[in-house]
């Protein structure tokens, strides 16, 4: 198994205690049993981190449409290098690409999917 990073054409906002990016997926990726391909809107709430609760949110699209909500979780902080562009790191597993962790432009700080090894 290989861990890849992929920096993909984003665009992304910080708004203090919520960030946010929306990202390509041109092959397809696997975040939780869901397979993504397109593009995908990442948000995550460090307030709602901070109480335990889910924090990241991932929608198919550029808006947080509920009904378009394909996975939401309490991610596992983790210090990284810091990035200048949003950045998403895969693992092939079973020949499928995995999303394992994400992170923001600017940040030193990355967030890993819960059961990503």
């Amino acid at each position: 198994m290989t861990l890849s990073s992929s920096v993909v054409g984003s665009k992304a906002a910080n708004a203090g205690k919520r960030q946010k990016a929306t990202t390509q997926f041109n092959q397809p990726v696997s975040l939780q049993g869901v397979i993504l391909k397109g593009e995908y809107l990442f948000i995550h709430d460090d307030v709602a981190m901070a109480r335990g609760e889910a924090c990241t949110f991932v929608y198919k699209g550029a808006s947080p449409l509920k009904e378009n909500l394909v996975a939401s979780f309490h991610c596992i902080p983790a210090e990284r290098t810091k990035v200048n562009s949003f950045t998403v790191r895969t693992q092939q597993v079973a020949g499928v690409e995995e999303l394992r962790e994400f992170q923001f432009s600017g940040d030193t700080e990355a967030h890993v999917v819960p059961g990503a090894k």
